[in-house]
């Protein structure tokens, strides 16, 4: 599961730097997060022709068929089980040929009691301004919102994080973010970070409350 993550702070020109991520003017830039919930807005890269193109997205995929308020969607789409998504309505067309790439500094994940959970920062080594978990996009027009969702897609989890929570977000090595952009690739055959690459440590429980949004949440507890 991934229902909280990073971004840190970075700005277009860095993911530019990085990745030659292109932006045009109507996008908005970019502020300093640490604590990005589902329904925000966040940066994801998608595939423009030759270009890969930075936009903000609202996360929780909403299907190109859905024609009723986003408030209104019942259903939850922060996530999606890459198992399965081929199959579900709400994530198939997206599955066949709308991927994107979700910029990250990280996430946050819970374990414990209800009640008494103890979250958990997990992020992965990396020299790069961020790293990058798989996603499906799609563009809408609806009464209340109009622009892109995106979903973070998900896979059984595995060390050194399996005892955290049963699912992870897929992270992607960087020699696989070309060929799961233009979907080439199924996603069961795109390479992951190589699991020693992977770290976590425990974080406040600020974090729990969405309201909060500093750099001192991933400060490490000890």
């Amino acid at each position: 599961m991934c229902g909280r993550t990073i971004t840190g702070d970075v700005s277009w020109e860095q993911y530019h730097e990085w990745m030659g991520i292109i932006r045009d003017s109507s996008t908005p830039d970019l502020r300093a997060r640490y604590n990005v919930a589902p329904t925000t807005m966040s940066p994801i890269f998608i595939e423009d022709g030759p270009n890969k193109l930075g936009i903000v997205a609202r996360w929780g995929l909403i299907p190109h068929w859905y024609r009723q308020t986003a408030a209104d969607m019942k259903f939850s789409t922060f996530n999606a089980r890459s198992e399965e998504a081929h199959a579900k309505p709400v994530f198939r067309d997206a599955m066949r040929d709308k991927h994107c790439l979700v910029p990250v500094q990280g996430y946050y994940e819970w374990k414990g009691a209800k009640g008494n959970k103890t979250p958990y920062m997990i992020s992965v080594s990396t020299n790069a301004p961020a790293f990058c978990l798989a996603g499906l996009y799609s563009k809408v027009e609806l009464p209340d919102f109009n622009g892109y969702t995106y979903t973070v897609l998900t896979e059984a989890s595995y060390d050194p994080v399996k005892d955290l929570h049963d699912r992870i977000p897929i992270m992607l090595d960087e020699d696989s973010y070309e060929s799961w952009l233009n979907a080439s690739t199924p996603i069961t055959e795109v390479n992951r970070i190589d699991p020693n690459r992977i770290t976590f440590h425990q974080v406040g429980k600020a974090v729990g409350n969405v309201r909060n949004d500093d750099v001192t949440l991933i400060d490490e507890v000890v």
